[in-house]
């Protein structure tokens, strides 16, 4: 007979890999749009306030 413990552990454990599995499918079925120059232009902006 599984001990309390035990089936606690194995919960966790069989939760941990279907989120785990959900997020790589997510991150498979969903595009990811590239960074537009626009977006670059501005993180260059504020990488340049940065330096003294």
């Amino acid at each position: 007979m599984r001990t309390p413990s035990t089936r606690a552990l194995g919960v966790a454990l069989t939760l941990g890999l279907a989120l785990g599995a959900l997020g790589v499918g997510l991150r498979l079925a969903v595009p990811v749009a590239p960074v537009d120059e626009s977006y670059r232009d501005v993180v260059r902006f504020y990488r340049s306030l940065e330096r003294p």
